[in-house]
């Protein structure tokens, strides 16, 4: 009986360490695109860090890429982005889906 409980409490603590490494390694990814983002806006539209407000972010599975809209909140327009990343956190590419978005929401 004592064995049992050993070996469960052991396949437990694995199992809360695997799903902890996935949650964190999530939430990581989330706020480094968020500052590619933040960097790229902020280069290419002239908006200040301040102003900008992560509405929400995607990690798209099949693909491997974040999807994100962000905020300007002085000026209330929206900004979409596809943004991969490698395993160490290195910008692979960033892509401005603004203007397709802008499009598809006129038509």
């Amino acid at each position: 009986m004592k064995k049992k409980i050993i070996i469960f409490n052991l396949l437990f603590c694995i199992v809360v360490v695997f799903v902890n490494y996935n949650y964190f390694n999530s939430k990581s990814r989330n706020a480094i695109v968020y500052n590619y983002v933040e960097n790229y806006i902020e280069t290419n539209y002239g908006i200040g860090r301040e102003d900008l407000k992560s509405e929400e972010s995607n990690y798209l599975r099949g693909m491997g890429l974040f999807a994100i809209e962000v905020k300007d909140i002085v000026t209330k327009n929206h900004y979409y982005f596809e943004v991969d990343i490698r395993d160490d956190f290195s910008l692979i590419y960033i892509k401005d889906l603004t203007e397709v978005h802008r499009k598809n929401q006129a038509d």
